[in-house]
C-alpha cells in the first residue's frame, strides 16, 4: 500500500508551512526549514516506538521545476508514504497526479483556500494565535486520515 498526501494550493499558501508544522509536531523538532528528504514521523501515541519511513517534498514540482518522475528516478524506488505540497494550478500539477496513479498511491488532497476565512484550509495570518490554531488543526486533520488508511489496511 502506498499512500500520498498532497497539500495543494496557490503560491504562498501555506503549503510547506503546513508540511513543516506537521514534521516538526510528529518528529518532535524544531525545524525552521523543511527540505525534501525523509522523516522518521511518530503519529501513534499508543505505539510509541512505531514510526512513519515518509518522504517529504514541501516545495511543488512546479515551483522548483523538478517533476516526481524525474526526483524518483534518481531515487531509484518511490517510498511508501509521500507528502508532496504542489500548486492548484501548478505546470506540472497533471504530471505530478499522472506519477501518483501510475505508481498505485492512494490520495489524500488537502487543498488551501486562497482566501481568509474562519475554516483550517483557509488563509491565516502569519505569527498569530490563529496561524498556530490552523496548523495544529491542519496537521491532526492530515494525520487522522493518515491513520484511517494504515489501520484499514491492518484491520
Amino acid at each position: 500500500m502506498k499512500i500520498a498526501i498532497v497539500i495543494l494550493g496557490q503560491q504562498n499558501s501555506g503549503k510547506s508551512t503546513t508540511l513543516r508544522y506537521l514534521v516538526n509536531t510528529y518528529t518532535r523538532k524544531d525545524l525552521s526549514l523543511l527540505r525534501y528528504g525523509w522523516q522518521q514521523l511518530e503519529p501513534f501515541d499508543e505505539i510509541m516506538m512505531l514510526k512513519l519511513h515518509s518522504y517529504f517534498i514541501p516545495a511543488s514540482p512546479s515551483e522548483t521545476n523538478y517533476k516526481l518522475v524525474d526526483r524518483f528516478k534518481d531515487l531509484g524506488y518511490t517510498p511508501e508514504i509521500l507528502f508532496v505540497a504542489e500548486q492548484t494550478d501548478g505546470r506540472h500539477r497533471e504530471s505530478t497526479f499522472q506519477f501518483l496513479k501510475e505508481n498505485d498511491y492512494r490520495v489524500l488532497k488537502f487543498p488551501l483556500s486562497n482566501e481568509f476565512g474562519e475554516g483550517i484550509w483557509d488563509r491565516f495570518k502569519k505569527n498569530t494565535e490563529e496561524e498556530e490554531k490552523k496548523l495544529n488543526d491542519r496537521t491532526q486533520e492530515i494525520i487522522a486520515k493518515l491513520k484511517e488508511e494504515i489501520k484499514a489496511v491492518l484491520v
